[in-house]
Order: C-alpha cells, then structure tokens, then sequence
C-alpha cells in the first residue's frame, strides 16, 4: 500500500503515516480512474477472452501480476473489475499476487499485497491481505487416509472461504478458513478453524490471543 511519506522513519521509535490508497487526496483518485478508463481497450478484451476457461484467465492474471507497481495497479485493477465475479472500487492487487479462479468476490477499498495467491474466496470490503499470504480452499484438497495409491490420485474436497469486512491478514498467513468481520490473522499464521469477528489470533495452528478492543492480557506473576 502507497503510503504518505510524513517524516523520516527512523530506527527504534514509530512514525504516524497516512495510507494513501484509503485517505489520498481527490487528484490523486481522479487520475487513476483516468488511468483506469485508459486501459479499457486492453483489459476487457483480455477479461472476455478470460470468460472461455479457468486456464485462460489464469495464464492472463499471471501476466499481468509481472506488470510493475505504477502502472500495474491501474491494470490489475481494472482487469479484475471485467474479469472476476465482482471487484470493488479502490482494489489495489500489488505485484505478483495471483487469483486462481474467476469465481473470486472483492468489496471495495482492498490490499491484495506482493506474492499473494487467492483461491475460492469472497472478500469483504477494508480488508488486507499481506505479502505472500495464502487464502485456501478449505483444508481438505487432498485425500490422505488411503495409502495403497499416491495421495494425488485420491479425490479432493474443496469449499469457498470469506473474509469479513474490515479484516487485516498477515503475511505469510495460510488461511484455509472463514474470517469474520474486523479479525486479525498474525503473520505466518495457519487459519484451519473459523476465526470470530474482532478476534486476533496467531500461531500455527491459529489460536485467539485476544478481542480487538480489549486490553492486552498480562502475564501472570510468578
């Protein structure tokens, strides 16, 4: 996410920064949707080949995930609103990241960040999802209780997950889960269980530490 740079950031104390994507100022949004309607003659042609197979789409998202950070966000951007079935306004899908499927719901105002893979999901609206997170299709892909044949000739169960309104995935999280509105998912943490609304939790597996809105728990004394 583009941020405003206030100040210097500097080592061993925290700088307040503004996120320009959620409160940038109006010429700012006037040019990318100018931009945005610049790249129409390139992206719908690629978003109706795209509506013939799965595999059509995911070669041309590959692509397009390798187009560099200014320009790409504007593509990526108005690709997915052609090509998925539905993409919000104010979607920033950053280098690299990639959607597996068409079948993938985004709201408005999100942050699919750098190396990100998507699978069947429907995500909410204010939601980030960090650098090289990973969002499932459940957790049962693949078979394992049998063991006369390879597990990859067993057959595979798969679900939609959702990612509430307001939710802030950590990178390198595997979420193979439903994430309720406005919960906190740890870097690098594993989501194998619902997570409830406002909960953040960490951990592999995912534990909950605590609400959001509640104080810290302290530890007790010995």
């Amino acid at each position: 996410m583009a941020m405003q740079d206030t100040a210097r950031i500097e080592r061993g104390r925290y700088t307040d920064v503004v996120y320009l994507q959620y409160r940038g100022p109006r010429w700012l949004t006037i040019a990318r949707a100018v931009a945005g309607v610049l790249t129409w003659p390139f992206v719908w042609p690629l978003a109706l080949l795209c509506k013939t197979s799965d595999v059509v789409f995911r070669t041309v998202a590959e692509f397009l995930s390798l187009v560099p950070y200014a320009i790409g966000i504007v593509v990526r951007a108005e690709f997915y609103r052609f090509a998925l079935r539905h993409c919000g306004r104010n979607v920033v899908v950053e280098f690299g990241a990639s959607f597996i499927y068409r079948d993938i719901s985004i709201g408005d105002h999100v942050t699919i960040n750098r190396f990100s893979v998507v699978h069947h999901c429907d995500i909410g609206s204010y939601v980030g999802v960090g650098e090289h997170a990973v969002l499932l299709s459940g957790s049962q892909q693949h078979n394992v209780d049998r063991t006369d044949i390879p597990i990859f000739l067993q057959q595979g169960r798969k679900k939609r997950i959702a990612l509430g309104d307001d939710c802030w995935i950590g990178a390198h999280a595997v979420v193979m889960e439903d994430v309720g509105r406005g919960a906190v998912v740890g870097a690098g943490a594993i989501v194998t269980k619902p997570v409830a609304e406002f909960m953040i939790v960490a951990g592999n597996p995912a534990r909950p530490l605590r609400r959001r809105g509640e104080p810290p728990s302290r530890p007790e004394a010995p």
